[in-house]
């Protein structure tokens, strides 16, 4: 005992040792009582072992790490092996969009999932997968991780055949290949083909939109049309983005010729309201076009504005370490002579040269994917749409190409008018073209929509031809015409001219032999073409359809609609009702969209919104069928976002306002989006305030 010394220390030994155990318990209280659980492994475990518990804890893994590629991954596994085809393509996108190589060293199924699950679901996807670019994609990857590749390749590249491009399907095909989007891009800026390179950049942004080399060129391709509002909105993305190792470079290796990218960097640094922003943007230009003087003058605009911006520090530090200093001497190139549009150094008739493609301006590389498909080329012809339809083109154009891609070229080139262009890829058609092609009645007429059209289109020949008789290339091109039209004296006394000029031309000899046969000694008379139904009397067919049960014939009717005429009132809804009915549910709340913005839902309230969804049924008790087909799909999807976001308008609709808000909310909690739709956030919230 100690006397004079506080209480604690004059108490026993036993109460001394307790206080100090006591004051210290405090330090063990913040600590956690387990670790945290491993979701993600959780999850393996049992999607291997075949239990339903793997979707949920799959789930949990994604909540706690959304962006990462292996809880992407494992949901994916799990919802197609759950048979959640669409979701599961989505979710496997996600991990390969968060890194390219989240399918190496995986599989094969037998490890993932029970063998047996994994042989079913295959069997199921693959019918489905024929005509679907995201479940080609899913078939593909799937079997893949199986080590299945050679029927692994053949799903790939039909999903690059359906997407046009697809870099991630070309990526897991072959993970040394280059983004084609990207290189057409590089290309097209090589040659300043602005408007090309802005199309191919914003492909590849979408396909790989973690790289910031693509974002760059689209700026880049944006400062070279000149649209400074678009490139500085856009811009963002590269700073966000970046890496020093790879951007800089890419962008020093760059070749293209600056003239017009030099003179929208200029204008960014005297514009008016010129900031950070656009001083940025023009150390970004000048970097690509190797003004490095002019990168340095920028820069130190930019560094007084803010001193610690990270990427015009890197840009400067760069140039450093690798002595890039001054401009180029010379601020321009000479330029080719221009070729003069319409001439020609052989004659007009003369045969196409078999060194090199018929059409320079519409040639590319073999490997070189299509914009669209050659019915998209078609039904650009259809409306008059001449210059579209040679875009579309522009991907097909190549030495083996179909004849056809140079017969439809030769009908685009005839309606832009470009007759030189129209004869080398006639020609080229006309001796790759097998015999019932060459004399086929009609074959041109039926390409337009009414035969007024067809008139205008040839009017572009005969004046050509009216205005010098004695030129043999209008007449060779008109004397195909006639034969289409049954006109065969006609089309011999369009041949005499082309005959003389060019004798020994291959096409003009041919067409003389055919014309000389015993079955075009008498004109004929084809059988008239209707012109196209009006768009009114589409969309009244379609309704006819509809009612009668024939969906997918209302459906076409609608779509045929739709491309006559897009602002038709009700065509939008009559085309929600077909998705519907058909059980299309992701193409319906597209379409569904397009319905918001027809009725300018933007600044109107939710309860002026119409969505007669039952008005095309004769009978309610289909309809009943129909939403309850839909009640099925969400309730087999939990984790999906737009069959409940259609299901709740559906309900909202019929004034079911607690279900509506049930499956709205069920949208709201699934929908990854990093901004959700407002407007559907605003039928939400209706359905909510209704319910309550």
């Amino acid at each position: 005992m100690i006397y004079g010394a506080p209480l604690c220390l004059r108490a026993s030994r036993f109460v001394f040792v307790a206080l100090l155990m006591l004051g210290a318990s405090s330090l063990f209280a913040d600590g956690p009582d387990t670790e945290a659980t491993n979701w993600l492994e959780k999850s393996k475990t049992a999607l291997k072992a075949g239990s339903d518990e793997a979707t949920t804890f799959a789930a949990r893994a994604l909540k706690a790490s959304p962006t990462s590629a292996d809880a992407n991954r494992q949901m994916a596994f799990t919802l197609f092996w759950a048979g959640h085809f669409e979701d599961a393509a989505r979710y496997m996108r996600r991990a390969l969009a968060s890194d390219h190589a989240a399918l190496l060293h995986q599989g094969p199924l037998s490890e993932i999932m029970p063998n047996a699950d994994a042989r079913l679901r295959l069997a199921e996807v693959a019918p489905k997968a024929v005509d679907d670019t995201d479940l080609c994609f899913l078939t593909g990857a799937v079997l893949m991780v199986d080590d299945d590749r050679r029927r692994a390749l053949a799903f790939l590249v039909r999903a690059e055949e359906l997407a046009g491009t697809d870099s991630q399907a070309a990526t897991l095909a072959n993970n040394k290949i280059d983004d084609r989007s990207r290189t057409r891009a590089e290309l097209a800026l090589k040659t300043s083909d602005w408007d090309d390179a802005v199309r191919a950049f914003t492909y590849a942004a979408l396909d790989a939109p973690t790289v910031a080399e693509n974002y760059a060129g689209l700026v880049i391709a944006l400062a070279g049309e000149g649209d400074e509002k678009t490139a500085l909105q856009l811009v963002g993305n590269v700073y966000a983005r970046y890496r020093y190792a790879t951007l800089l470079p890419w962008l020093r290796g760059l070749t293209i010729e600056p003239t017009e990218l030099v003179k929208f960097a200029k204008r960014l640094e005297s514009s008016g309201n010129r900031g950070l922003a656009q001083y940025k943007l023009a150390c970004l230009i000048y970097f690509s076009c190797g003004y490095y003087k002019s990168v340095s003058d920028a820069a130190v605009q930019a560094l007084m504005l803010d001193k610690l911006d990270d990427f015009v520090h890197d840009l400067v530090a760069y140039m450093e370490r690798n002595k890039l200093t001054g401009n180029p001497v010379s601020t321009s190139q000479p330029e080719p002579p221009p070729e003069q549009p319409g001439t020609n150094t052989e004659p007009p008739g003369s045969e196409p040269s078999k060194d090199k493609p018929a059409t320079d301006s519409t040639t590319e590389s073999a490997g070189q994917l299509a914009d669209g498909t050659l019915e998209d080329a078609r039904l650009a012809i259809r409306k008059g749409a001449y210059t579209d339809a040679l875009k579309v083109l522009d991907g097909f154009t190549r030495e083996d190409a179909e004849p056809v891609v140079y017969q439809l070229l030769f009908v685009v080139f005839v309606g832009r008018g470009e007759l030189a262009e129209a004869s080398t890829a006639f020609q080229t058609w006309f001796l790759k073209a097998k015999a019932a092609e060459r004399k086929r009645l009609n074959a041109l007429r039926e390409m337009f929509a009414t035969q007024d059209m067809f008139d205008a289109w040839r009017k572009q020949i005969l004046v050509v031809r009216d205005a010098d008789p004695n030129v043999g290339l209008p007449r060779l091109l008109n004397t195909y015409v006639e034969i289409t039209r049954g006109r065969y004296a006609s089309a011999r006394e369009e041949l005499v001219v082309a005959r003389i000029e060019s004798p020994a031309n291959q096409t003009v000899q041919a067409l003389d032999r055919m014309l000389e046969s015993d079955e075009f000694i008498q004109d004929v008379t084809p059988e008239g073409l209707p012109d196209d139904p009006s768009p009114k009397a589409l969309l009244a067919k379609g309704d006819k359809s509809f009612r009668t049960g024939d969906y997918e014939g209302a459906k076409s009717f609608y779509l045929r609609a739709m491309e006559a005429d897009p602002t038709l009132p009700f065509l939008n809804m009559g085309l929600v009702r077909c998705y519907f009915a058909l059980g299309e549910y992701e193409d319906a709340v597209r379409q569904l969209q397009v319905l918001f913005a027809e009725q300018e839902m933007a600044t109107r309230e939710a309860r002026d919104f119409q969505l007669a969804l039952a008005a095309g049924y004769d009978d309610e008790e289909i309809f009943g069928k129909h939403l309850q087909a839909l009640k099925d799909e969400c309730e087999a999807r939990p984790l999906s976002s737009k069959p409940w976001l259609l299901y709740g308008m559906a309900l909202l609709s019929r004034s079911d306002f607690a279900g509506a808000r049930d499956a709205l909310k069920v949208w709201y909690d699934n929908d990854t989006s990093k901004v959700r739709d407002p407007i559907a956030l605003k039928f939400y919230e209706y359905a909510r305030k209704r319910a309550s």
